[in-house]
């Protein structure tokens, strides 16, 4: 089954439509393999860089993913930083928890239903 397993390409519109609701203005999005952080927003002259990863390989990818945001961020700034990942990656993100919590790196799950701040 196809379920959870949305592809990265799923994640951009539904995860766009959620931070325009939230107040964000969508600065970059790198789609594919292009360079550069998968989602930039900014509100109140704060960026938000979002990385996310779909797919059907989350061990490996996850990784990956945490890596891809990690070395974005400034200690020094106040941007805030995010995964956007697929349902089938909520095991791994929750094993994390407490040192992304710690770095300040929110997750959010897409699904069908929509999207889901994870924490």
């Amino acid at each position: 089954s196809q379920r959870g397993k949305m592809k990265e390409e799923q994640l951009f519109d539904p995860m766009i439509a959620y931070l325009k609701k939230e107040g964000y203005s969508i600065r970059e999005q790198h789609r594919g393999n292009e360079k550069g952080t998968d989602i930039v927003a900014t509100k109140d002259d704060h960026k938000f860089l979002l990385e996310l990863k779909g797919g059907t390989q989350p061990y490996v990818d996850f990784g990956t993913t945490i890596y891809q945001i990690m070395k974005e961020i400034d200690g020094l700034s106040t941007d805030r930083y995010a995964l956007v990942v697929s349902e089938n990656f909520r095991e791994y993100a929750a094993r994390c928890k407490f040192p992304l919590v710690k770095l300040k790196i929110s997750v959010y799950i897409v699904n069908e239903s929509g999207v889901e701040l994870l924490f």
